[in-house]
C-alpha cells in the first residue's frame, strides 16, 4: 500500500473541510513551574489542584476573564517515560493552562488584586519561582474545543 499524499489525506479526512469546523478565538497561556524542593510531589499535586484552583476560580478577576483553565502536571515517573523516548523532556513538574479572548483579558487577571495577594501568596508556598511562559494560540486538530466561533461566523 502506498503512503497517501499530503493533498490525497486532507482530502480523505475532511478535517479542515468540515463544517463543523469550529476556531479557537482564544489566547492560550501555559505557565510551566516546578514544586518546592522541601514537599514531595504527591502534597505538591494535591495542594495545587485543591487548594490553589480553589483560590483561582473563586476571584471574580477569573470568573470575569477567564474561559478555560486546565492543570497539567507530570510526575518522575512520567519524566523517565518520556526520557525513555530519546528526546528532550521539559523538566518542570507541571503547566497551568488558561484561555483568555483578549490579552487585555490576561492583564485585568493577573494584574488583579485578587491576583496579586491570594494567589501569588498562595504560590509560595508549593512552587519555585520566577515561572515560564508560552503564549499563543491553540488549533484543535482533532476532539472538542472550548466552543469558539464556527468558520461560517468568520
Amino acid at each position: 500500500m502506498q503512503p497517501l499524499e499530503h493533498s490525497q489525506l486532507s482530502e480523505q479526512t475532511n478535517v479542515r473541510q468540515s463544517p463543523e469546523r469550529r476556531v479557537q478565538r482564544a489566547i492560550k497561556i501555559s505557565v510551566f513551574f516546578n514544586k518546592k524542593e522541601s514537599i514531595d510531589h504527591d502534597s505538591f499535586f494535591r495542594h495545587w489542584e485543591t487548594i490553589h484552583a480553589d483560590l483561582v476560580v473563586a476571584t471574580q478577576a477569573f470568573r470575569n476573564n477567564i474561559v478555560r483553565y486546565a492543570q497539567h502536571y507530570q510526575t518522575p515517573e512520567m519524566k523517565e517515560m518520556a526520557r525513555s523516548l530519546g528526546e528532550g523532556v521539559l523538566e518542570y513538574d507541571a503547566c497551568a493552562q488558561l484561555w483568555v479572548n483578549t490579552w487585555d483579558d490576561w492583564l485585568a487577571f493577573s494584574n488583579s488584586p485578587e491576583y496579586t495577594t491570594a494567589l501569588a501568596d498562595d504560590c509560595k508556598n508549593f512552587m519555585t519561582l520566577p515561572m515560564t511562559y508560552m503564549i499563543g494560540y491553540e488549533t484543535v486538530v482533532v476532539g472538542e474545543d472550548y466552543g469558539g466561533v464556527s468558520e461560517e461566523a468568520i
